[in-house]
């Protein structure tokens, strides 16, 4: 039976109505029109690398308190022995990676020196070492010579100019080999980067192509134990010697461990880049004042090397951590006895680390929307850290309520932040919005028609 008396009663009660399914809809529907989504996000941290192994900022502290270089190696290395092994063996250092493209030239050993810088060319692949046959033997060049090197679509061209002569043409080849006197530095540039080789021999390998283009790996060979260990720039020649020599011994193990087979995937035992260890070549050994420091500290470790169980081990080293190494298992699963948390207090020293020990980073919006492959960030949450208060895994919330969860590791590396120890503004992130949401929808509904009251997650 109609009572006008309810009817004011009923206006207000659909108005009520109509309120709360407006607010409920803005806390349980994450539209891009209501999302605050962040154009950037701002991370501060400690540390740079991995933080598997040895920190270089370490050994470098430990030198400065009078530490050895055997006492820097079995602290980070716990449970493994620094002994002498034969380093004599020829490595092959990839120096150009899928290059298109390259330019060879030459300068003297010595400004000064009255005898011109040489090299010759060859025709295919020579080990090194072995003796070429007169048909390989393409021409020896002296001084102004310029080698242009193309890969084409099953072949590479290789082009000689000079101001002093005119070549013929030289028919295509897969494969190629350089080599040089004493006197002579090679001047190897690709698209990436410029190197100078003093040792060795260069070859020149096609791999493949991508349509009408083609692809060929540079790739040098040298000595392990002292020619291939001068070139590399890990750590800078003014340090302690103590450090220096620490590095050095890291180094040579590290590349021994490669020396197991070729790698297809660069024609080499070991990459010039970070991705194994940073090859710059003769710039090295030749710095002014310093360079002579790293190569003393490789020749006065000559043949060390770091032993577990009486082999190589896996002599992972980064730059510095927060205050303590990883365990190799919180970062890549792998278990080794020896790569365990050591205590890093130096890597934290502003003095000793001045650009790491603390750091702020800004990362776009776009670039972590790439890093989780969502449409974009609108949160994220840290899930969980390791022993040493690194990020082992991290989840990111987009607008819509995708979400995607990262190892920490993986995480770093695609948005570039300098390592995994980063402390948020806010590590107990709250719950998603759509659970907050549905608990208040159900506790008014619940006063207003009578029901249980008990707040159950809304159906996804």
């Amino acid at each position: 039976m109609w009572a006008p008396h309810l009817r004011p009663m009923r206006i207000f009660r659909d108005l009520i109505f109509a309120i709360i399914i407006a607010m409920v809809s803005t806390l349980i529907l994450p539209t891009n029109a209501y999302a605050n989504i962040p154009a950037s996000f701002v991370f501060t941290g400690s540390g740079y690398g991995h933080g598997v192994g040895m920190s270089q900022i370490g050994a470098r502290g430990m030198a400065l308190e009078s530490a050895t270089a055997t006492e820097i190696l079995t602290h980070f290395y716990p449970g493994t022995a620094v002994l002498p092994i034969s380093d004599s063996q020829i490595i092959r250092i990839n120096i150009g990676h899928r290059q298109r493209d390259a330019l060879i030239t030459l300068r003297p050993l010595d400004p000064k020196q009255s005898t011109p810088p040489q090299l010759t060319l060859f025709n295919g692949r020579l080990a090194f070492g072995q003796v070429a046959t007169e048909t390989e033997t393409i021409g020896t060049y002296l001084s102004d010579i310029t080698l242009n090197l193309a890969s084409r679509s099953d072949s590479i061209e290789v082009s000689r100019s000079s101001k002093l002569a005119k070549y013929a043409a030289l028919a295509p080849a897969k494969q190629w080999t350089i080599r040089w006197d004493s006197a002579t530095i090679v001047s190897v540039r690709t698209k990436e980067r410029t190197y100078l080789i003093r040792y060795g021999q260069i070859n020149l390998a096609h791999v493949g192509s991508t349509g009408s283009d083609g692809q060929m790996e540079i790739t040098a060979s040298m000595r392990l134990g002292d020619e291939y260990l001068y070139g590399l720039g890990e750590v800078p020649s003014s340090w302690p010697s103590a450090a220096l020599d620490t590095q050095a011994i890291a180094a040579r193990t590290f590349a021994l461990t490669k020396m197991k087979s070729i790698r297809k995937s660069c024609d080499c035992n070991i990459y010039s880049t970070t991705k194994d260890q940073n090859f710059v070549g003769f710039s090295k050994e030749s710095e002014p004042i310093y360079g002579i420091r790293w190569k003393r500290a490789v020749d006065r470790t000559r043949g060390l090397v770091v032993l577990f169980g009486g082999q190589p081990i896996q002599a992972f080293y980064f730059s510095s951590s927060g205050g303590m190494t990883q365990n190799i298992k919180d970062v890549w699963g792998s278990e080794f006895p020896y790569l365990v948390n050591r205590p890093d207090t130096w890597s934290v020293n502003v003095a000793l680390n001045p650009r790491y020990a603390n750091w702020t980073r800004s990362v776009t919006q776009a670039l972590m929307a790439r890093a989780f492959q969502l449409d974009d960030v609108e949160r994220y949450q840290i899930i969980s850290r390791t022993s040493t208060g690194s990020i082992r895994q991290i989840r990111a919330f987009s607008s819509l309520g995708a979400e995607r969860i990262l190892t920490g590791e993986v995480f770093r590396s695609r948005v570039g932040l300098p390592s995994t120890w980063i402390n948020l503004p806010k590590i107990d992130e709250p719950l998603p919005v759509i659970a907050q949401g549905s608990a208040i929808c159900l506790e008014i509904f619940g006063s207003l028609f009578g029901s249980s009251g008990e707040c159950q997650p809304l159906p996804e």
